[in-house]
């Protein structure tokens, strides 16, 4: 059923950013035939470049109002009452829409790389762009080593990890926030603020207590760079993201399950 559920969310969603993803190459496309190296900057290059610009922000914005509107509608709304007649777990529902939010959020930082990489071919060709990007690997890897394959996996680990820490701490906010019978929105606010700085209080006391309690290994730490950065450190910090992001789960799954008030 989880396939089912994906299948639809991808579906609905996807009249939204696929489009906007052709529009925005379609600009990129324009911007780089109009040539900007070629001449003065007119004012038609000028209005182009800003439409590109608007839309590139407006593709982030609209993810990111998409990824709370679907959460909100389908399960908080009163389509949630209809969402929930279905014969599916509440917690398959939030992991449908987790990776279909996380699915577009990559896609459209994909597609902004390919619009940029357009616009910077009125320069550079592309084998001189891939180029230069072998040169820099090159450069990393006389710096760090072996030890940069770890660090992109860590960079890695730590994106996944970030987006689907960051997308269910406001999904558990929204569903905190509803269980209030007036101002659900502002109690939503409210629940985010809440969560996110209790968050970072329990995340310096992990990692930033114990070291100033060792004047010793503060004052290591502190002149260290980031490739004497111990790996356990970095490993810790993805680590209690990633349990942040279970304990969002866990509360929002159980709001669904037992508490949820519906509009």
């Amino acid at each position: 059923m989880l396939g089912k559920l994906l299948k639809y969310e991808i579906k609905a969603t996807g009249r939204i950013f696929l489009p906007l993803y052709l529009v925005l190459i379609l600009f990129a496309i324009v911007n780089y035939f109009m040539g900007f190296s070629s001449g003065e900057f007119t004012s038609t290059q000028f209005i182009t470049f800003t439409l590109y610009i608007l839309i590139l922000v407006g593709m982030f914005v609209i993810s990111f109002v998409v990824m709370i509107q679907r959460f909100y509608k389908n399960l908080l709304s009163e389509e949630g009452y209809l969402s929930f007649t279905l014969p599916v777990e509440p917690w398959k529902h939030i992991v449908c829409k987790l990776m279909v939010s996380s699915m577009w959020t990559i896609l459209s930082v994909i597609t902004a790389i390919i619009s940029v990489i357009i616009i910077a071919m009125q320069e550079v060709t592309l084998g001189e762009i891939f180029k230069g990007i072998s040169n820099v690997w090159s450069m990393m890897y006389q710096e760090f080593g072996d030890k940069l394959y770890m660090y992109v996996i860590q960079v890695v680990a730590g994106i996944i990890v970030g987006l689907a820490t960051s997308t269910l701490i406001l999904y558990a906010a929204m569903a905190i926030g509803h269980l209030s019978n007036n101002h659900k929105v502002l109690a939503s606010i409210g629940s985010f603020l809440g969560l996110y700085t209790l968050g970072q209080i329990l995340a310096s006391l992990i990692f930033l207590l114990p070291l100033f309690k060792n004047q010793k290994s503060y004052s290591y730490i502190n002149s260290m760079g980031f490739q004497e950065l111990p790996a356990g450190f970095i490993w810790g910090a993805i680590a209690l993201s990633a349990v942040y992001g279970l304990v969002y789960f866990i509360i929002t799954n159980h709001i669904l399950n037992k508490r949820l008030n519906l509009e």
